[in-house]
């Protein structure tokens, strides 16, 4: 599940830049699913994470570009609308 979540998060920053400069909806619901099942899978993983540091670093760099993503993504249907 880790594994999925640190490919999909990525995954969902293209998407969501692809459907913000190009416009496409097929783009942007193909975002949304990526970045609800990566976000599923990152909770799933978080049970996961023992004590180890470097797990608990690549979370949090997770978290900020979860976040990052989701603000970009979010912007971009304020200014489609």
């Amino acid at each position: 599940m880790f594994g999925y979540a640190l490919v999909a998060l990525p995954v969902f920053l293209v998407l969501g830049l692809v459907a913000q400069v190009t416009g496409s909806r097929p783009a942007r619901r193909a975002a949304e699913i990526v970045v609800l099942s990566s976000a599923a899978a990152f909770a799933v993983a978080l049970g996961s994470v023992a004590d180890d540091a470097m797990q608990w670093t690549t979370v949090v760099m997770l978290v900020v570009i979860f976040v990052g993503g989701l603000v970009m993504h979010v912007r971009s249907y304020s200014r489609s609308s």
